[in-house]
């Protein structure tokens, strides 16, 4: 019995390291590297450290809820305009982090407005599954 126990652990170990590591990879974390987040969202940040560009992503869950997360994925600029408790709280970060003031006209997304990242709704669930998990 103890032979094939080891056997199968041989196996599957094997196994393991045979099947590409994509079947095993988070979906989430894959669309965050596809969609080149990673280029301004550091996720071992806090929010309150916007490097490289962006505020941090460790624990997101903790400020935002997955219906804001959810409608900021799906249309920024709206969200954004929209000037709501959420939004002014990332700039407020943004110009503490920054150890200035905004000028008038002046916000946190007005460097980043204007990338355009469609995202399907498969897309936005799974990157905040993936976000929960920071």
């Amino acid at each position: 019995m103890k032979l094939i126990q080891r056997v199968i652990s041989f196996l599957l170990l094997i196994l393991g390291f045979a099947l590409p590591s994509a079947l095993f990879a988070d979906p989430g974390a894959a669309l965050f590297k596809e969609k080149h987040c990673v280029l301004c969202h550091n996720i071992h940040n806090p929010g309150t450290v916007f490097a490289p560009a962006c505020p941090g992503l460790q624990g997101v869950r903790h400020r935002h809820s997955k219906a804001w997360i959810r409608k900021w994925l799906k249309n920024p600029a709206a969200v954004w305009a929209g000037n709501d408790a959420d939004v002014q709280d990332i700039n407020a970060r943004y110009f503490r982090y920054r150890g200035s003031a905004p000028k008038p006209r002046e916000s946190f997304m007005s460097t980043i407005i204007g990338k355009k990242v469609v995202l399907t709704d498969e897309e936005i669930e799974a990157l905040i599954d993936y976000l929960w998990k920071l």
